[in-house]
């Protein structure tokens, strides 16, 4: 095997996956974990929650956006100069955060430092474990995306307690100290790819960013994040309004962490049978179903639990088939620069979902108006998704990516020998374009 082949699916690469796992579990556990900030920030600063929830809006959006960026960075210098970069921006932000006077200060500290910092690898990090595996790739993108999971299992309960011991601003300290050695530890396991070549891919994501398939995964991811994000921000805060124990609508969180985990590796398992892109499918048409839950509940704590488990399991599924669907349509050429892009329009959902759902609680003391609002949009990007093709994009002989970019393929005659004995080829066994 050639250099740019022999690192596929070995245990080296594994570790990689491990590491981007580590990493992104540590900086969306962390940006999760505002909506247990939500209520004191706004109580110190006296102000009400859409101004507030802007502050997780903006970072969000910044945080997704420098994906735009950070993949082709990713692409022409690899993924650890830009956990090193984002990893002390993220850190920072944190600390400065602890510091500030006004909630417009939070706009600038929270943003740039955590939304933007953790935007410069997370995208990157996702992209990378992507060219490390073949047949495992969908598998692996889910236990590089199990960590967010994990993240969010435990430090938004972890956060809720120390804020009700040691404040806000002490709790957003020691936040930064556990994402540093989170970083660490991750910047010691991921490296650079051989099939991460350099340049020579600008013009195949100019062509993948015109194609139907790329423009209709746009709108659904950004949809998608609006709900979510709306969903995040304040699920806590509407918990704790309809008389749940602040202890126990801290919990919800973990829920959604926990199953997210089970979404991750359950779908991804599978994705080698069904397809990720049906999967990815039928876990954004499931997700306006969780809300639905959600808009019922009332306070009833078992159906907010039925909700918090049925987002995070189609949550899960999402983000770990996320890179295994854009290597399907799109191949691995300039792979970090296609997801960055699409990480950018999750980010324009994620700036405008958290304050639509706040201001909307701000002017109606009927619930039901700002939980619609986040079971339409779901349901608007589920049904968008399901109008795309269930095949790779056909670029064309002339249209091809250079053949220098480390591409994988298998031998032609893979898909034949499976349809000849009855099995429906997967998205493992179709040629990269």
């Amino acid at each position: 095997m050639s250099e740019a082949t022999d690192h596929f699916d070995t245990p080296r690469a594994w570790a990689v996956a491990v590491g981007a796992s580590i990493a992104n579990g540590v900086a969306f556990g962390v940006l999760y974990t505002f909506g247990a900030f939500v209520i004191p920030m706004a109580e110190e600063f006296n102000a009400s929650l859409g101004p507030t929830s802007i502050v997780f809006g903006l970072s969000m959006f910044l945080f997704f956006g420098t994906g735009a960026i950070s993949g082709r960075w990713a692409d022409l210098y690899g993924p650890r100069p830009l956990l090193i970069v984002g990893g002390a921006l993220f850190c920072g932000g944190l600390i400065a955060t602890s510091f500030v006077t006004a909630i417009w200060q939070g706009y600038i500290v929270y943003g740039l430092g955590c939304g933007a910092g953790g935007g410069v690898f997370c995208s990157p990090l996702f992209s990378t474990v992507a060219t490390f595996f073949v047949k495992f790739r969908a598998l692996a993108q889910g236990v590089a995306a199990t960590g967010s999971g994990i993240g969010t299992l435990f430090l938004v309960p972890f956060s809720k307690a120390i804020i009700e011991t040691e404040g806000w601003r002490n709790s957003y300290r020691i936040l930064a100290v556990i994402s540093a050695v989170g970083f660490i530890v991750g910047l010691m396991l991921v490296r650079r790819s051989p099939s991460q070549a350099p340049g020579g891919a600008e013009g195949h994501v100019r062509r993948v960013m015109r194609t139907r398939e790329f423009k209709t995964i746009s709108v659904a991811f950004a949809l998608m994040s609006m709900a979510l994000l709306g969903a995040f921000a304040f699920v806590i805060k509407f918990a704790e309004d309809d008389g749940v124990s602040p202890s126990r609508a801290a919990l919800l969180m973990s829920i959604v962490g926990a199953s997210s985990i089970l979404g991750r590796l359950l779908l991804t398992a599978i994705a080698g049978r069904l397809g990720s892109v049906r999967l990815l499918q039928i876990a954004l048409a499931a997700q306006p179903i969780a809300y639905f839950f959600w808009v019922i509940a009332n306070g009833r704590y078992y159906l907010l639990a039925i909700f918090a488990a049925l987002l995070g399991l189609t949550y899960g599924g999402f983000v770990a088939l996320s890179g295994d669907v854009v290597a399907f349509y799109f191949g691995l050429a300039g792979i970090g620069a296609v997801t960055g892009m699409l990480f950018l329009c999750s980010g324009v959902g994620s700036l405008l979902g958290p304050p639509m759902v706040g201001f909307l609680a701000d002017l109606s003391t009927i619930r039901l108006i700002p939980l619609s609002a986040v079971f339409i949009m779901a349901l608007l990007g589920a049904i968008i998704l399901f109008t795309i093709p269930t095949k790779p994009v056909d670029f064309g002989t002339a249209q091809s990516p250079p053949a220098n970019l480390g591409l994988v393929t298998k031998p032609d005659d893979e898909p034949n020998k499976k349809k000849a004995a009855g099995l429906r080829p997967t998205v493992f066994d179709l040629e990269p374009v």
